[in-house]
């Protein structure tokens, strides 16, 4: 019963927190996908199946990269904090081609929102929790061996 207490308080404080910062990527995601598709390759004919390919190729990423920083790897949160700098770095140089300006705005905003929360006391809290729980879960396999 302590242990199920437990993950309730864990996730009713952290869900939050870790939710927004997953769709915020996804957002930054899909946003600089479809004006970078739109401005640089505008005159290829193939560029929706390299949007697909590219949506679906980083849209994994994204998701293994979350799944490793909740199994408590440094390593997740870095390629996270890259992923967003990345996305505001592929919407930044697209002003050039005149893109829709509420596309152009929601594309930079997405990444720097994300940036912010993913830089929040919140997130950070719970990437030293879970931390904790992996170094945890390494000593009480240690211990099985032995």
């Amino acid at each position: 019963m302590d242990r199920q207490g437990s993950l309730k308080a864990f996730l009713a404080q952290y869900f939050p927190a870790f939710i927004c910062a997953f769709f915020l990527a996804c957002f930054s995601l899909s946003v600089a996908i479809s004006l970078a598709s739109s401005t640089f390759f505008r005159s290829d004919p193939e560029r929706a199946r390299y949007s697909f390919l590219a949506a679906v190729f980083l849209g994994l990423l994204l998701a293994f990269s979350h799944f490793v920083m909740i199994r408590g790897r440094e390593w997740g949160a870095w390629a996270i904090a890259a992923f967003y700098v990345v996305c505001f770095l592929v919407v930044l140089p697209t002003y050039s081609y005149r893109p829709h300006m509420a596309a152009y705005v929601i594309g930079l905003l997405f990444p720097l929102l994300g940036l912010l929360l993913f830089n929040s006391q919140r997130h950070r809290d719970m990437r030293r929790q879970l931390l904790e729980i992996r170094r945890l879960r390494q000593s009480l396999k240690s211990q099985r061996k032995k």
